[in-house]
């Protein structure tokens, strides 16, 4: 577990005392709250592991990640699914209903779904660029915090004070 640690700079209070005498959380990649599958564990690796890189992964980021990675694949599995009935289908994912009317397939909206939720976790785990520039920036500056501080109510206020919703 101690190659899974990392630690970076705390804005208001954390643990420790890093190199330049500031307080720090520790950052580490958590165990996933569910069982994964092989393809969401291989999204797993490869996204926490860059979030560790970064110092931006925590031990209570775990639902959050479990969520991110069993939607990515649900949408791509979607998105693969669509695709096949769509060549199958004369090009198009549009059907008629017993009653005559045309509509796109249920397919079709699965993949929506999944998409737009998609879209609404990733930023919270900033795993898009402008939530990624938007969290770089505001840590290049942290600011020296008590060390009685608790480095999870620490980990949430940094979130929150860069405008990332709590979920």
């Amino acid at each position: 577990m101690a190659s899974h640690l990392q630690l970076l700079p705390a804005v208001d209070g954390g643990v420790g005392e890093g190199v330049s005498g500031k307080a720090v959380v520790p950052s580490e990649i958590p165990s996933p709250v569910a069982k994964l599958t092989a393809k969401e564990k291989r999204v797993w690796e490869h996204v926490t592991g860059a979030l560790l890189e970064c110092g931006l992964i925590h031990r209570t980021d775990a639902m959050m990640l479990t969520v991110i990675c069993r939607t990515f694949i649900r949408w791509v599995e979607a998105e693969e699914q669509l695709t096949l009935f769509t060549k199958e289908n004369k090009g198009t994912y549009i059907v008629a209903t017993p009653n005559g009317y045309e509509q796109p397939h249920q397919l079709f909206y699965v993949v929506r779904t999944l998409k737009r939720e998609l879209l609404q976790w990733l930023p919270e785990a900033a795993l898009t660029i402008p939530a990624f520039q938007k969290l770089s920036r505001e840590s290049a500056a942290p600011e020296q915090g008590s060390l009685f501080d608790d480095p999870v109510e620490a980990h949430k206020r940094r979130k929150t004070g860069i405008g990332m919703k709590l979920v």
